[in-house]
C-alpha cells in the first residue's frame, strides 16, 4: 500500500490508498493477542514485540476498527497531558493488516531509516499545521479516529503539531504493519529537528523478551 500526502505537510499516518499486489492465501494462525500492563504493551505477533513506556507518559486505551472497509486497525494510546488534560506530547501505536479478501501490500519510499530494538523501522518527521482540516478532509481516516478516541477519553489534541513517525512490515507478505508516531503540540511550522527525533526516541525501550 503505497501511502500519498492528501496535501503538504499532512499526518504521514493517516490516509492511505493501496496499489494492487496478489494476497497469500489465508492462513489458520492465531490472532495476536495485544495487552498493556504496568507500562509495557505486549503483543504476541505481527509482530511479537514488548514495549515499556516511560513515565510520565499515561495508558489511555485502545480500539479497534475497520479502516477503509480494506484493513483492520488497532490503536493503542499513551499521553502526557497538563492539568487541563490538553495533550503536550503522545505516543500512538497502530497494527494494521489487510482483510483476507482484499488484494494488496504495503509499500514505502525508503528515505532514512532507524534501527529500535534490533529491528529497522522507516522514519519521517514533519509537521501538521492543522488537525482539523485533515479531520475534515477524510473523517473516516485512521487519524481522524484516533483524534475522536482522544475527545472520548477528554483529552485535546493540539491542532498544530509536530510528530516523528516509525514504520515496520512485519510480514514477509508485506500485508501487515506496525506504525508508531510521537506527537507534540507545535510552537512552530518548521520541521521537526534532530533533537526533537531525539525526544521521539526517549520515551519508551523496546524489552528483550
Amino acid at each position: 500500500m503505497k501511502r500519498t500526502l492528501l496535501f503538504t505537510c499532512l499526518f504521514a499516518w493517516c490516509v492511505m490508498w493501496p496499489s494492487a499486489a496478489p494476497a497469500q492465501s489465508p492462513t489458520n494462525a492465531k490472532p495476536p493477542t495485544r495487552t498493556v500492563e504496568r507500562q509495557i504493551l505486549t503483543s504476541t505477533s505481527l509482530p511479537p514485540i514488548r514495549i515499556r513506556f516511560e513515565h510520565p507518559f499515561k495508558y489511555i486505551g485502545t480500539q479497534n476498527f475497520i479502516l477503509y472497509e480494506r484493513a483492520r486497525a488497532e490503536q493503542f494510546f499513551f499521553v502526557d497531558p497538563d492539568k487541563g488534560r490538553r495533550i503536550k506530547r503522545m505516543y500512538m501505536l497502530q497494527f494494521e493488516g489487510y482483510l483476507p479478501q482484499v488484494n494488496a501490500t504495503y509499500d514505502y519510499p525508503v528515505a532514512e531509516t532507524v534501527s529500535i530494538g534490533g529491528q529497522t523501522y522507516i522514519v519521517n518527521a514533519e509537521t501538521v499545521p492543522s488537525i482539523s482540516a485533515v479531520v475534515n478532509q477524510n473523517p473516516q481516516s485512521d487519524v481522524a479516529r484516533a483524534v475522536e478516541f482522544l475527545r472520548s477519553k477528554g483529552y485535546t489534541l493540539s491542532d498544530s503539531v509536530a510528530y516523528n513517525r516509525f514504520v515496520r512490515l512485519v510480514d514477509d507478505a508485506k500485508r501487515n504493519e506496525f506504525i508508531m508516531v510521537y506527537i507534540e503540540a507545535a510552537t512552530s511550522a518548521a520541521r521537526p529537528d534532530k533533537a526533537f527525533s531525539a525526544r521521539a526516541q526517549k520515551g519508551f525501550v523496546v524489552l528483550n523478551k
